[in-house]
């Protein structure tokens, strides 16, 4: 569970519906549009598992847990924060860094924190709204296998 939790805020880095549609010779104006939309705070809601069979598991984070915040300021930095339950509601990391949207539909963490200093970490935007982040750790596009953490939009 610690495991998947650390995936979600990662996976934050957390974000795009119907980003996946465009095409890698898209416009810098869409590019600044998903940078737009993306900016701001996220808190982690949820995550879906798709295993090579197809079969679906949804881990609905508990309310401690959704205390997590991901932020993607406009300057390309990140912060984020990821808690879980013990006894009480514990911070379990607290990572900055930075992200970049690669080719329309990855978005691209770097983090510089205390989790991973300095991994990089590629994930597949598959939904973008004004208020919702959706992004795929697994980011074969030939895989039926899936990690798709899901955000929701708190400002």
């Amino acid at each position: 569970m610690k495991n998947q939790i650390s995936k979600a805020i990662l996976g934050i880095v957390m974000f795009t519906l119907l980003i996946t549609g465009c095409s890698s010779d898209s416009s810098s104006d869409n590019d600044n549009s998903i940078n737009t939309k993306i900016e701001g705070v996220w808190k982690p809601i949820q995550a879906i598992f798709v295993d090579s069979s197809g079969t679906m598991t949804t881990d609905n984070y508990s309310t401690c847990e959704q205390t997590g915040r991901t932020t993607f300021s406009s300057n390309g930095n990140f912060t984020q924060t990821g808690y879980y339950t013990t006894t009480t509601c514990e911070l379990e990391w607290d990572n900055l860094g930075s992200w970049q949207i690669v080719n329309d539909d990855i978005l691209r963490i770097t983090l510089n924190g205390q989790v991973d200093n300095g991994s990089i970490g590629d994930y597949l935007v598959v939904e973008l709204t004004a208020t919702t982040l959706k992004i795929d750790a697994d980011t074969d596009p030939n895989s039926i296998e899936s990690e798709i953490y899901v955000f929701q939009k708190v400002n």
